[in-house]
């Protein structure tokens, strides 16, 4: 994230998600799959997951590769308040 980027507020899930992400990462060493975190919030399918990453990464808080596994991470410099 630049100087200038601005992050976009959030909804109370997408933060809640966010802060998921950060800590599995924190706690395991990598990031989560697509696959962990439709597990984790109980998503019918990757799809309800996988719009929600999109939403943070439109709004500037993920970057992610959805091609390859493992690639999620928060945009370095975001306040999480965690």
């Amino acid at each position: 994230m630049t100087a200038t980027q601005e992050l976009k507020p959030l909804t109370d899930r997408q933060r809640e998600i966010l802060n998921w992400i950060a800590r599995y990462t924190t706690e395991h060493g990598f990031p989560p799959t697509i696959r962990e975190g439709q597990l984790a919030f109980a998503f019918d399918s990757t799809n309800g997951f996988v719009c929600h990453l999109q939403a943070l990464a439109r709004k500037g808080w993920v970057v992610w590769n959805p091609r390859q596994s493992r690639t999620l991470r928060v945009v370095e410099g975001c306040d999480l308040g965690l």
